[in-house]
């Protein structure tokens, strides 16, 4: 099996995943992009090798990705994925989220980030709410093009409110 998990920063693609992963035993095959994509000191890996990373990852027979990188990646693991799980909140729930992830940052770190990453500043803040803006308005209408393609045919479960978020978190328990 092969689910992807996409949605913009502070979507709750972290806590899905994870819980994806115990329900299906898949734990040793969760992938995050954020554990790749970052190195030490929240430096941004150069995007070439991010993309060769991911697409390795993206060839083999089971797993779970959690997250988005480059769109020349995204691309490649969603026509791989059995199933992809698009995670759609409105842009404010997406601000208020990541409100409470660097409130929270600032007394625990997240596990998936690479050791000396320390995500809470005010410089991260705004680098991750210009991020999600920069998602909301951009990249979305370039998935949106993608997904409307026959191979997504029910493939795509779209996850578009907390209450839906709950739900689907509900299911997978």
């Amino acid at each position: 099996m092969k689910i992807a998990v996409i949605g913009n920063s502070c979507s709750g693609k972290t806590t899905l995943s994870r819980q994806l992963a115990k329900h299906y035993k898949m734990t040793q095959s969760l992938i995050h992009v954020d554990s790749i994509q970052f190195l030490s000191g929240m430096q941004l890996r150069d995007p070439k090798e991010t993309c060769e990373v991911l697409n390795k990852i993206a060839e083999h027979d089971e797993w779970i990705i959690d997250g988005l990188g480059p769109l020349r990646t995204i691309e490649n693991r969603l026509e791989r994925a059995d199933q992809i799980i698009c995670i759609r909140i409105p842009l404010w729930q997406n601000y208020w989220w990541c409100v409470k992830r660097q409130i929270k940052g600032l007394f625990f770190r997240r596990p998936e980030l690479p050791s000396g990453c320390f995500e809470s500043t005010p410089r991260q803040t705004f680098r991750l709410m210009k991020t999600i803006w920069n998602v909301h308005h951009g990249l979305w209408v370039q998935l949106d093009r993608i997904f409307l393609r026959d191979i997504y045919r029910g493939k795509v479960i779209y996850v578009r409110s907390s209450k839906e978020f709950s739900a689907l978190l509900k299911r997978y328990k």
